[in-house]
């Protein structure tokens, strides 16, 4: 073999070494370049692991999740509030002890105590002056409402509370003892033979026009009411002097209505922290009238502005003072009612002013029945039911009380009166009389 043979060989095996090398080199670089591969995702399946054990992530997963979180979530339902369910008032449970008391009585029961008859009317004795075996045998036969008193009745201090005395024990239902006691002349008490402190008149105390005066003057007469027996006053007047001519004017507080108002309603205030029930009287009001409903029909011209200037004013502030009682005149007042009715029996007045305008829910009371308004143009069973289709709760001395409680049973029966309108009325009667017992629901 030649030189330049041999030379040849070495440079081919050179050759191949290299070549041997070159390809070993890139071997161990594809090598080197997977072992870093497989690394890098080993490494990141360890960071996948540990964020989903640790709920973080990396800010190119929270790019990718942006579409995601964007998304608001879903807001909490509302839970509704639950309904809290409270018992009656101790006012609604006094009204059902009442209405079930009251569902217990006969239809002629609950006629009879709508009722405030005089002794004489109850037993029909020319003058009564004792509650002996007729007063119970009458009571017996109507459960009237209430007794009303007079002058006549009065003999002596110890005779008066012994008949009262007597007369409650007899009555099935409790009753309503009553008198006209206004402080001055028109004073059943005052001016009989039972000494009791001396009050000033309604025109002395509304000459000063002040409020503790009035306050006083119903404290007094509630006082020595009280521990005669009686419960109910058929006073204040709340008039208004119109007319320094009025039959009513020397018995009112004055001309001022505001002023009327609150003197009315300081001296019931006064009667009623005696236990005594006061009456604002005589709605809508005579202070412009020389004559009086005692002796006869009598009206005005007068209008509800006028009315609403004066006497409304006055009334509705001794109202909103908490007069248990509103006593109704047998006047026409046509441009007041829209009738040629006495206002008693006028629901125009008796409900749609008095009731609802006012804001009245105590018991409203008639004037006198015996009085010449009624007793010369109606007989006494149609102005008894008359009044009541009013409105009114009691009726104050009927003719005739057998022929009162009469017709309203007989109304009732012939569906002209329904029985419910006089539910409702006992109901204002019985919240009165049984007052003391709404602390029993409290």
């Amino acid at each position: 073999m030649g030189n330049n043979d041999v030379m040849d060989e070495e440079e081919r095996r050179a050759a191949r070494h290299r070549r041997r090398v070159h390809g070993q080199l890139i071997a161990y670089v594809v090598l080197l370049l997977i072992l870093v591969v497989l690394g890098a995702a080993g490494f990141g399946v360890v960071r996948l692991i540990r964020q989903h054990l640790t709920g973080t992530q990396t800010e190119e997963e929270q790019e990718v999740n942006v579409e995601v979180d964007d998304e608001p979530e879903p807001e909490p339902e509302e839970e509704e509030p639950e309904e809290v369910i409270t018992g009656p008032t101790a006012e609604e449970q006094f009204d059902e002890y009442l209405t079930t008391y009251i569902s217990s009585m006969t239809l002629e029961e609950k006629a009879a105590g709508l009722l405030i008859v005089t002794p004489e009317q109850l037993t029909g004795v020319s003058v009564a002056t004792q509650g002996g075996s007729g007063t119970q045998a009458a009571l017996e036969q109507y459960t009237v409402g209430g007794i009303v008193y007079f002058k006549q009745n009065i003999l002596s201090e110890e005779q008066f509370t012994e008949m009262i005395s007597n007369t409650v024990s007899y009555s099935k239902y409790p009753l309503f003892i009553a008198v006209n006691e206004e402080g001055g002349e028109v004073s059943t008490v005052l001016n009989s033979a039972i000494e009791v402190a001396d009050v000033a008149s309604n025109a002395e105390v509304g000459a000063n026009g002040v409020a503790d005066e009035a306050y006083t003057q119903g404290m007094t007469i509630g006082s020595y009411l009280a521990a005669l027996g009686i419960n109910l006053d058929l006073a204040p007047v709340t008039e208004v002097t119109i007319s320094e001519d009025a039959a009513i004017a020397d018995r009112t507080y004055g001309s001022d209505a505001q002023t009327v108002g609150t003197l009315a309603s300081q001296m019931a205030q006064g009667l009623q922290n005696q236990g005594v029930s006061a009456t604002l009287k005589t709605f809508p009001g005579t202070g412009d009238l020389t004559g009086s409903t005692q002796d006869g029909a009598v009206s005005t011209e007068r209008d509800r502005e006028s009315y609403g200037e004066y006497e409304f004013v006055a009334f509705k502030t001794a109202i909103d003072g908490g007069a248990d009682f509103v006593m109704v005149s047998h006047m026409t007042a046509s441009n007041l009612s829209g009738s040629l009715d006495p206002i008693s029996m006028c629901e125009s007045v008796v409900t749609d002013i008095l009731r609802n305008s006012l804001g009245f829910d105590g018991v409203i009371i008639t004037e006198p029945l015996t009085y010449s308004a009624i007793t010369e143009y109606y007989d006494t069973g149609d102005a008894v039911v008359s009044c009541l289709k009013a409105g009114c709760d009691m009726i104050l001395m009927p003719s005739s009380v057998s022929e009162a409680v009469e017709a309203i049973v007989e109304a009732v029966e012939a569906g002209t009166l329904s029985e419910e309108r006089i539910n409702d009325s006992l109901l204002r009667i019985y919240r009165i009389k049984y007052a003391d017992k709404l602390a029993d629901f409290q």
